[in-house]
């Protein structure tokens, strides 16, 4: 099992603006991809991926079930910690505990962080797909892997939808 500090996440976080919003803003729109498939109201066990690393997926920071569990890419491999369910606009973890992809304290700032929490309904739990964007219902700002990092580890928060690389998701 790995481990890291959540110190070492820090910087990457609370750096996010200065170090990537112009490289967001300025990436080519993905125009040629298809568009993400819309999940129905309940869509069970499937996983989020980055278009852009189709071998990593949105998983649950070694499979941490406590409120405030970091949400991070890392290389699929399937387990309950990176799979998800769709209920009701919520992204459901398949984690014991009825934990919810959450906006980190309903931060309606671009960097807000990504985390779990018990799912509540609340805004910062409400998501939906907006072309291959998935949206935040706390802001309407999308789900990005901070500055394109896409290695095994990287951080994702809720960014300003600028149709970045780092912005496009899938299901599967």
């Amino acid at each position: 099992m790995r481990t890291f500090s959540i110190l070492a996440l820090l910087p990457a976080v609370t750096m996010a603006g200065a170090l990537w919003a112009g490289s967001s803003a300025s990436a080519p729109s993905s125009a040629s991809a298809a568009p993400a498939p819309k999940p129905e109201k309940k869509l069970t066990g499937f996983l989020v991926k980055p278009r852009a690393a189709g071998g990593l997926c949105l998983e649950v920071a070694d499979g941490n079930t406590g409120n405030g569990a970091l949400t991070t890419v890392w290389p699929c491999h399937g387990g309950a910690n990176q799979r998800w369910s769709f209920d009701g606009g919520r992204l459901r973890s398949d984690l014991p505990g009825n934990k919810c992809l959450d906006v980190r304290g309903g931060n309606g700032g671009s960097g807000a962080a990504t985390n779990l929490y018990d799912c509540n309904g609340a805004a910062g739990q409400q998501w939906h797909f907006r072309g291959d964007n998935l949206v935040s219902g706390v802001n309407a700002n999308c789900l990005t892997v901070v500055g394109a990092n896409f290695a095994g580890g990287g951080a994702v928060v809720n960014w300003q939808c600028v149709n970045g690389r780092d912005q496009a998701w899938e299901i599967s």
